[in-house]
């Protein structure tokens, strides 16, 4: 767990040298098919980060910056997104079951396919930026009439 808790720290450091310098420093996040289960990444910024397919079940993101990101596939059950910034992430086929959503920003956001059920804090409004469609699971207080 501690080489994990490192490599993640210096993924995240180098991310941030990459975002700081427009890539001429530092390397890109790529946390594809990561198990980052319960994962403590309050307020990162995973601005355009690759977490494709990573396993995230009950992750703190937050107030994290996923602006940009790919979160395909990524299982993010029960994950706290409270204020989190999604802003034109990739959340295509996205297990969001129980994710907390509160206050999130999902303006052009893919939700396509993606699992919303129980999903907390979700409210209309957000979703009516956001990208969905007739394969997204949304809450039950949220389904289409």
């Amino acid at each position: 767990m501690n080489d994990l808790n490192f490599d993640l720290k210096k993924i995240l450091s180098d991310h941030k040298k990459w975002l700081d310098s427009n890539g001429q420093e530092g390397a890109l996040a790529d946390l594809k098919n990561w198990k980052l289960k319960g994962a403590v990444l309050i307020g990162a910024n995973l601005k355009n980060a690759n977490l494709e397919g990573a396993y995230l079940y009950g992750a703190y993101f937050k107030k994290a910056n996923l602006e940009n990101s790919n979160l395909e596939g990524a299982n993010l059950r029960g994950a706290n997104l409270r204020w989190a910034n999604l802003r034109n992430t990739n959340m295509k086929n996205t297990n969001l079951v129980n994710a907390d959503l509160m206050q999130a920003k999902l303006k052009d956001t893919s939700l396509e396919g993606a699992n919303l059920k129980m999903a907390k804090g979700l409210t209309s409004e957000q979703l009516h930026g956001a990208v969905i469609n007739d394969k997204t699971v949304l809450p039950e207080s949220l389904k289409r009439n």
